[in-house]
C-alpha cells in the first residue's frame, strides 16, 4: 500500500492576536479639566484575520464588537462597574476595529491603535478608574487581557 501525503503552506491556522499597553494620555482642556482619555496599544495577529469590513453586519457578526473594553470606577476604595451617571446601567466602551488584513500573500499584520474616551458627566464621569482590553478577530480568536489601574481623572 502507498500512501501520499500532501503539504501546503497555506495550510489554515487559527492564531490569536496579541496586544500590550503602550500608553494610556489624558487630554486636559484649556480649563485644566480632562477632556479625553487615550488608550494606545501595540497589535500582532499572524494570520491578518483582525477587524471587520463594513459587510460584517449579519449572522455572526451582528452587533459584534471586536474590542471589548471594561472600565470600572473606584468608589469607597473598591473598584465596581462604571455605570450611566446617577443610573445602575453599566455603560458599554465596546467598539468594532476596520478591517485591517493586508492584500497579497503575507497576512501578518502588526501595528499601534489608539482608542479615546470622553472625559465628561456623559461618559466618564469618574475621578479614578481602571479598565481591561482585549481584542477579537473574525475566527473569534481573543487576544491576551491588557489592563491599567488607577487611572486619576479631573471632572468639571
Amino acid at each position: 500500500m502507498i500512501f501520499f501525503i500532501a503539504c501546503s503552506d497555506d495550510i489554515a491556522t487559527n492564531y490569536s492576536p496579541s496586544i500590550g499597553l503602550e500608553e494610556v494620555e489624558v487630554v486636559k482642556k484649556m480649563s485644566g479639566t480632562d477632556s479625553l482619555l487615550l488608550i494606545r496599544f501595540w497589535y500582532e495577529d499572524k494570520d491578518g484575520d483582525l477587524g471587520l469590513r463594513d459587510g460584517d453586519t449579519t449572522n455572526e457578526f451582528k452587533g459584534f464588537n471586536n474590542l471589548i473594553i471594561n472600565f470600572r470606577e473606584k468608589r469607597n476604595g473598591a473598584y465596581v462597574p462604571l455605570t450611566l451617571k446617577n443610573t445602575n446601567i453599566p455603560v458599554n466602551f465596546n467598539q468594532r476595529i476596520p478591517n485591517l488584513t493586508p492584500t497579497g500573500k503575507n497576512k501578518e499584520i502588526s501595528g499601534s491603535m489608539t482608542v479615546s474616551f470622553g472625559v465628561d458627566p456623559n461618559e466618564i464621569h469618574a475621578d479614578t478608574v481602571e479598565f481591561d482590553l482585549k481584542i477579537i478577530d473574525r475566527n473569534f480568536n481573543e487576544s491576551n487581557i491588557i489592563e491599567a489601574t488607577d487611572v486619576s481623572l479631573i471632572q468639571e
